[in-house]
């Protein structure tokens, strides 16, 4: 099990469990922390270049919040959840189907420079 099989399965409509993020983590062979960054990264970059649908990443970030909640998420981890969050909710004064342009894209650019400059997002 790896961050591909993770995304496969919820392209197949099938919400990730704890045990596929455990697996995923024993394939990747670091850290919790490190696995959890480097899968928001991935999901994150994924989504920025147009791989990847605003839902499908944001439900893998969502996942990735059950399997390692947000009171323990580094800071790279919550800036890339707080902007699928951002993208899920209109905001006052906005118009519909607006939310990835004008909050998910902008914030995920800014943690893709502030956490992982060298990364092409």
């Amino acid at each position: 099990m790896n961050i591909e099989d993770i995304l496969h399965q919820i392209v197949e409509n099938d919400y990730p469990s704890a045990g596929a993020f455990d697996d995923a983590l024993a394939s990747f062979g670091g850290s919790r922390k490190a696995f959890s960054e480097n899968f928001a990264k991935e999901v994150a970059l994924r989504y920025l270049q147009g791989n990847l649908v605003f839902d499908i990443a944001d439900c893998a970030i969502n996942a990735l919040s059950d399997w390692t909640p947000l009171e323990d998420f580094s800071a790279c981890c919550w800036a890339i959840y707080r902007a699928f969050d951002e993208g899920e909710y209109l905001h006052r004064g906005q118009s519909v189907g607006t939310n990835e342009e004008l909050f998910t894209r902008p914030l995920l650019r800014q943690a893709m420079t502030d956490f992982f400059p060298d990364e092409d997002g």
